[in-house]
């Protein structure tokens, strides 16, 4: 049970098939545009979901209620 180096590590990498192959550089000399600026959407766009949904419900809550009757 004698260790005659205690502490100390062994050198590499737990595991040699995990080593990184290759190394990716970023070109940071460029940032690109905010989301929102490259978003086209027009005034009033999607205003008539919420009602579609409405409708939609209400026929789903009377067909739930006449085949339960």
């Amino acid at each position: 049970m004698n260790d005659p180096l205690p502490g100390k590590a062994e050198e590499g990498p737990l595991n040699p098939a995990l080593k990184s192959q290759s190394e990716t550089v970023y070109d940071t000399t460029h940032s690109s545009p905010a989301p929102i600026d490259t978003t086209s959407a027009t005034e009033g766009e999607g205003e008539g979901w919420p009602w579609i949904w409405l409708v939609v419900t209400v026929l789903c809550v009377a067909l739930a209620i006449w085949f339960l009757l």
